[in-house]
């Protein structure tokens, strides 16, 4: 965090100096107690802590829906960003490709259990 502190200031971003203060402090003042950690969170995107507490946060909102799922598979797909006019087009094409992905799956998933 100090090396961005430091680019940071030497690009003259003083609001991203700031930041990225505010994350080096978030990661050097933590508390543990009870087998829980306090402290004052930054909650900046950067931060590996708050990260942390953000995923877990939304994992527990989401977790008594995904329970209920029974075939239950995690994806993650990044793609490069595209210019606002291309943006229709753009998410078409990856609902296609997504599609093509789910039943390539189900064909595989198939054709095993028929070989069983």
């Amino acid at each position: 965090m100090l090396r961005l502190i430091d680019i940071a200031k030497e690009d003259g971003e003083p609001e991203l100096e700031k930041a990225f203060w505010n994350t080096y402090h978030c990661q050097q003042n933590i508390v543990t107690a009870d087998g829980r950690l306090y402290g004052d969170y930054c909650k900046n995107r950067f931060c590996t802590l708050c990260c942390s507490i953000r995923k877990a946060d939304i994992i527990n909102r989401y977790l008594p829906t995904i329970q209920k799922w029974e075939d239950l598979h995690f994806i993650t797909i990044t793609v490069k960003s595209c210019k606002e006019h291309q943006l229709e087009a753009y998410i078409k094409s990856l609902k296609g490709t997504f599609k093509k992905i789910i039943n390539k799956y189900k064909n595989k998933t198939n054709e095993e259990q028929g070989k069983s």
